[in-house]
Formats: structure tokens, C-alpha cells, sequence
């Protein structure tokens, strides 16, 4: 079977989710295609880059992120070796390269290696994008938004933050209007991260009218692909009880956090692995709430599903989740001790 067979395997594995199968086609095709760069590199250099970069995405699905770096970092030395014979063809790719490894950076909690990633994709883009807006405005959108979701949680930079996220969403705003289906998803992505960003700045009404239009829009693509789209809702709705509850408007938080809630359990039971770290932290908000607003039995109730989801996922690796469960124990002691000094 030949390497562009192989690869092709690899990318359907890869669409259906079928990581293992994925991995061992895209690593039989590099392995041909390793004999083949020796001995013509010039036609099959950018066909092993490729499948590099194919592996590192399944290498990142599947929390390998030492080995995705090991094969990203190699297609974007391909890549960059391609440009230097022919830039014009060859800019994108390494643009696109630059931005997944920023990525995995962030995966890795590696910020500045990311930050400079993404700058170096973005140096490329924009240009690129001049000339060719319909090609590579969604990758500029793409990379403004990554770096205003690494600046937001960097101490300093939240009005670089601010610029970036308002640049995505003023182009991806553009490309929703010419086309809703494509870019519309993304666009909530925009608005909900800026929502957090109003949030942490103070700035409540912003952040109620961006999470609220993402809201809008989640609502209606979960309406046509809940599969895709109602972790989504269920995220927004846990921002939004948050804010509820910043604001003191405590029976909306109610009503937003029990929507979540409500969510994420369905979610739960259908992948837990994924999902049920959320329904834990929507538990515990609800736990805040309720002690809140002096409603200790269920304060209680709902900080004890907290713990004991925290305590399913921890299993194999105690440590995981240690910090959460011993923050949520601290408060339920404080909650006794009221009770006894009463």
C-alpha cells in the first residue's frame, strides 16, 4: 500500500475518531516516507510534513503532547525549509503550523513559547490575508482569538487581550455575514471569551451582552447539531450564573446554573471522561450559591455531589483533583462549625 494510501486511511480514521487505527496508518506512511525524502526529497518532502502534521493533531487528541511536539516541530522545520525554495506557496503552511503549535504550547503551559508562535503566524497571516482575504481572514480571526484567550489569564496583558479578542470578532462577525453556517460557531467562541474577559475586568454589562449573544447562538446550533453544540450552551449558562451571582441577581444564577447542570449530567453519562468535570464544577457553583443565600441543607447536598464526582474521576490518580476536593471540604467544615457555634 502506498504512503498517500496510507495517509488517506489515516485522515478518514482520524474524521470518524478512530485514533488507534489513524496512528498506526499515518505511522506506516511515514515510515515509507522517510525512504522516499532520502532518496528524492524535493517530491516527497512536503507529503512527509504533511503526515507529520496529521499525526501530531492525533498525538494531541490523545494527550501524547510530547509526541505531538516531537512530529510538529518537525513538519514546521519541513515547512520551512519548503519556503525558503518557494515562499509563496509554501508561507501558509508554516503559518498554519506555527498557530497549532502555539496550541499545544498552551497545553503545555508553555505561554511565552506560545505567545511567540502565534505572533510569528499572525506576522505571516496578515499579509497573506491582504491579498487574499477570503483564503486567510478566518486564519487571522483563528490566531487574534488564541492570542486573546493566552493573554486573558496572563497577568498584565488583558488589554492586548481586549484588542485581540475585539479584532476577531469584528472580522469574524464580517465572515458570518457572508456566511452564518461556517462562521457562526466561531464567532460564539469570540463572544463568550470576551464575556469572561468583561468579567474579570469588572466590566458586568459587557460581559452580560456578549455571553448573552453567544448564548443566542449556541441555542440555535445546538437546536440543529446538539451533539456539536450543547457543551457549548452549557458553558455559556455556567458563565452566565457566575455573573448572576457577581451581580447579586441570585435567582437567575439559579436558573442558569440548574440549566447547566442539567447539561452537563446528560453530557456526563454519554462521555464521562470528558464531561464530568464540568458537572462537578457547576455542582460546586450551585453549592456557592446556596450558601449564599443561607440555604445550607442543600449547599451541602450539592457540595457532596461536588466531592464525590471529583472523587470518581480521581481514581488512578489521587492527586488530580486533590485541590478541588480539599477547597470544597474546607467550606462544608466551615459550614459545620457555623452550626456548632449557633
Amino acid at each position: 500500500m502506498s504512503a498517500m494510501t496510507l495517509n488517506s486511511l489515516g485522515n478518514l480514521d482520524s474524521a470518524q475518531n478512530r485514533l488507534d487505527e489513524a496512528r498506526q496508518h499515518y505511522e506506516e506512511a511515514l515510515k515509507i516516507l522517510r525512504q522516499l525524502v532520502r532518496q528524492n526529497p524535493e517530491k516527497y518532502l512536503l507529503d512527509l510534513a504533511l503526515a507529520l502534521s496529521d499525526l501530531g493533531k492525533v498525538d494531541k487528541s490523545q494527550n501524547r503532547l510530547e509526541e505531538a511536539r516531537q512530529h510538529v516541530e518537525e513538519a514546521l522545520e519541513n515547512f520551512r525549509q519548503l519556503m525558503q525554495e518557494n515562499p509563496d506557496k509554501y508561507l501558509p503552511y508554516v503559518a498554519r503550523t506555527l498557530s497549532n503549535l502555539g496550541v499545544l504550547d498552551v497545553d503545555q503551559n508553555r505561554a511565552e513559547d506560545a505567545r511567540q508562535h502565534y505572533e510569528e503566524a499572525l506576522k505571516i497571516l496578515r499579509p497573506l490575508a491582504q491579498q487574499n482575504p477570503d483564503a486567510y481572514l478566518p486564519y487571522v480571526a483563528r490566531t487574534l482569538n488564541n492570542l486573546g484567550t493566552l493573554e486573558k489569564d496572563q497577568h498584565g496583558r488583558e488589554e492586548e487581550a481586549r484588542q485581540h479578542y475585539e479584532e476577531a470578532l469584528k472580522i469574524r462577525r464580517q465572515l458570518t455575514n457572508q456566511d452564518p453556517e461556517m462562521y457562526l460557531p466561531y464567532l460564539a467562541n469570540t463572544l463568550n471569551g470576551l464575556g469572561v474577559l468583561d468579567s474579570d475586568q469588572n466590566r458586568m454589562e459587557e460581559a452580560r451582552q456578549h455571553y448573552e449573544e453567544a448564548l443566542k447562538i449556541r441555542r440555535l446550533l445546538a437546536q440543529q447539531n446538539p451533539e456539536t453544540y450543547l457543551a457549548d450552551v452549557a458553558q455559556t449558562l455556567n458563565n452566565l450564573g457566575v455573573l448572576d451571582s457577581d451581580q447579586n441577581r441570585m435567582e437567575e444564577a439559579r436558573q442558569h446554573y440548574e440549566e447547566a447542570l442539567k447539561i452537563r449530567r446528560q453530557l456526563g453519562q454519554q462521555n464521562p471522561e470528558t464531561y464530568l468535570v464540568d458537572v462537578a464544577q457547576t455542582l460546586n457553583n450551585l453549592g456557592n450559591l446556596d450558601k449564599a443565600q443561607n440555604r445550607i441543607e442543600e449547599a451541602r447536598s450539592h457540595y457532596r455531589q461536588a466531592i464525590s464526582v471529583y472523587q470518581e474521576l480521581s481514581k488512578g490518580n489521587p492527586n488530580r483533583y486533590a485541590a478541588d476536593i480539599a477547597g470544597i471540604l474546607f467550606v462544608l467544615a466551615n459550614l459545620e462549625q457555623n452550626d456548632t457555634d449557633k
